[in-house]
């Protein structure tokens, strides 16, 4: 049976919410800053896919930054004793967080909602790297208005009024938002 090694899955999930925000051609990511690229027309199912894609980018920047940072969000899942043995040989405290849970197979993590991993970083992560209590607030604010919107309006069923970009949308709130995500992952006390 294969074993895999999720050693560096923080900055395996950095690198791919980095790749999930800039995929459609909106956002680009150049010199560690996300931007607005040219913008150009999109049919409604494009429209819907780059809010999924950004939705899901900021959720996975928030959970790299919750492993890099070494805080414990990560639960069980029950009967999945299946698939690819998991390990984390090179990560002492991911290997002892596995250890402690229980959790033997890679299909028995669960990392939780985006609700679920913002009280991790709200109740530990802030504090643990004594980051900016404002933007801290601006961080959690932000977060909950796109689960309160879009993410999961657009993550589970096709509306199409949602089939646009309001890119004004997208220049006060997800690209702020993943800044200072991008910013968090890379913080430095």
């Amino acid at each position: 049976m294969q074993t895999i090694d999720i050693s560096n899955v923080a900055e395996e999930n950095y690198l791919y919410a980095r790749h999930l925000a800039t995929l459609d051609g909106i956002i680009i990511y150049k010199n560690g800053i996300f931007r607005i690229d040219t913008v150009t027309k999109h049919s409604a199912f494009e429209a819907i896919d780059f809010w999924r894609n950004i939705a899901l980018a900021t959720e996975i920047l928030l959970k790299a930054s919750l492993l890099k940072y070494e805080v414990p969000f990560f639960r069980k899942r029950a009967h999945s004793e299946y698939g690819s043995k998991v390990t984390a040989e090179k990560n002492l405290w991911l290997e002892e967080t596995l250890r402690s849970l229980q959790i033997e197979y890679i299909a028995q993590i669960n990392t939780g909602t985006l609700s679920t991993a913002m009280i991790s970083a709200q109740e530990v992560l802030f504090e643990k790297i004594s980051y900016d209590y404002q933007k801290a607030k601006l961080v959690s604010e932000m977060i909950y208005i796109i689960i309160r919107t879009r993410r999961n309006r657009n993550n589970h069923f096709f509306f199409a009024n949602q089939g646009t970009i309001d890119m004004s949308e997208v220049e006060i709130l997800y690209l702020p938002l993943l800044n200072m995500l991008d910013e968090l992952y890379n913080y430095q006390k």
